[in-house]
């Protein structure tokens, strides 16, 4: 496997629950699979307790390389969610979703995730995805 990826919430936590082939174990280990902010956020809001927090953050960071966002990236996702919006389908991403999205598509990396929003984000954008689970 030679893409490069930026990981979504909904791959992260099937990730972490043992429901991917263990096949992933060895590609995100490798370093090619990247997080961004709110998805680190998203996935953080869900621990329980204070030590828990701390140790699942610190486990991502570990784990993950980061990648930012360039300063336009909120007209970007707005930008986006017209696009989407001209195809009737604007209802369907979540910010987070825009937002993992335009980052994948700046940083040139494949969406990893099991959400079908990002099915059709890509429809309309033309960039890579692909789920974590099938």
């Amino acid at each position: 496997m030679s893409e490069n990826f930026l990981i979504d919430t909904s791959a992260l936590i099937r990730f972490y629950r043992g429901q991917t082939a263990p096949a992933w174990d060895e590609v995100v280990t490798s370093g090619v699979v990247g997080l961004c902010e709110p998805v680190r956020q998203e996935f953080l809001r869900a621990v329980g307790g204070r030590p828990a927090y701390y140790e699942a953050d610190g486990l991502l960071r570990e784990t993950f390389p980061y990648f930012v966002a360039r300063d336009t990236v909120w007209e970007e996702t707005a930008a986006l969610q017209q696009r989407l919006a001209d195809e009737g389908c604007h209802q369907c991403a979540s910010p987070v979703d825009l937002f993992v999205a335009v980052a994948a598509q700046h940083h040139k990396l494949t969406v990893l995730h099991q959400d079908a929003d990002f099915e059709t984000i890509a429809r309309i954008t033309g960039q890579p995805v692909r789920r974590i689970v099938g």
